[in-house]
């Protein structure tokens, strides 16, 4: 299987204060063609900002360093009008919030005719037509009317559609989703799920999928990466992970999601202790300070990723496996 995306030892700083923190420590995974890797963590984990990284809208303050090999070029080491051509177009992106994503002064209709009309030469007529079309594909109804209408007439769910034509309007072989259900009421959030899965299937689009939601992993993932701290501490296939977890940072993650199994006594359980604040990284393992396995080693040394099996890599002194 043909590999869309290759991520290598990503890592991205952040001036602070006159000084670089790591916001993302050397991250590496990939996506195959048709493909859907979730990427799961905390809210602050660095999901948001690895993303980013990956189609350079960080601010120019940011310092990017590793590779980023789409079908084998790397974005990273693109100008600015190669990357303009590349987004919206090979690469399309939902953004976590599209009241804030979509201009709140044109309509909905010229929204979507602008990544059309910006990467083919097509008429006016023909651009409209085919995000007509496009709306009608991401179940809106009334397109006709709804092209005619602003943001702020919409509903989140329809915004959220609005967002996911724009971003597939091109046929795009890699779509990136931040948080694509955020703030909607759970019955919205299953329709925009199956829409993104149907779509992703018909138009044969790899998915970076990015969530806090382990739900939603299960439901739509083929394999997940799950970060902490800037750093991917195991990723797998979504069955080793729900299955097979290793690390004690995703075991944390399994034990705090309620279950309609358990008896009304049984408490959920809480990871302890808070993420570790970016200018105060601890030594080793960045999550040893809220592990109940944590060694002396932990708090000394960083471990490295380790291949606990095929396709199924841990970062855990726990492991005694070799080193990827």
């Amino acid at each position: 299987m043909s590999e869309v995306l290759n991520i290598t030892s990503l890592s991205v700083e952040f001036n602070i204060n006159g000084e670089y923190y790591h916001a993302v420590n050397d991250v590496s995974f990939h996506i195959n063609a048709g493909e859907t890797l979730g990427l799961v963590g905390e809210s602050g984990c660095g999901k948001s900002v690895t993303s980013l990284a990956l189609v350079r809208l960080l601010a120019k303050s940011a310092k990017i360093s590793g590779k980023a090999l789409y079908n084998g070029r790397n974005l990273l080491d693109l100008s600015l009008e190669e990357m303009h051509q590349i987004r919206g177009k090979q690469i399309g992106m939902i953004f976590q919030e599209p009241m804030t994503s979509l201009n709140p002064v044109y309509k909905i209709g010229s929204q979507i005719s602008e990544t059309l009309r910006l990467h083919n030469k097509i008429s006016n007529d023909e651009a409209k037509r085919q995000s007509l079309e496009m709306l009608r594909k991401v179940g809106i109804a009334r397109p006709e009317e709804i092209m005619e209408e602003y943001p702020h007439q919409l509903s989140g769910g329809m915004r959220q559609r609005v967002m996911i034509a724009i971003a597939m309007i091109n046929n795009p072989q890699l779509l990136i989703a931040d948080e694509p259900t955020t703030a909607l009421d759970v019955t919205i959030q299953a329709q925009i799920l199956d829409l993104m899965r149907n779509l992703s299937r018909d138009f044969k689009t790899s998915l970076l999928l990015i969530t806090h939601d382990l739900g939603v992993v299960a439901e739509m993932c083929d394999r997940v990466a799950v970060m902490y701290a800037g750093q991917i501490v195991e990723q797998g296939l979504v069955d080793d992970i729900f299955f097979n977890t290793n690390h004690p940072y995703t075991q944390g993650l399994l034990n705090a999601i309620p279950k309609i199994d358990v008896q009304n006594k049984d408490r959920l359980q809480p990871i302890v202790g808070n993420v570790p604040s970016l200018t105060r990284m601890p030594k080793g393992c960045r999550f040893a300070t809220r592990c109940p396995h944590a060694m002396d080693r932990c708090k000394m040394e960083s471990p490295p990723l380790m291949e606990i099996r095929e396709n199924h890599q841990s970062r855990c002194w726990l492991n005694d496996a070799k080193v990827v």
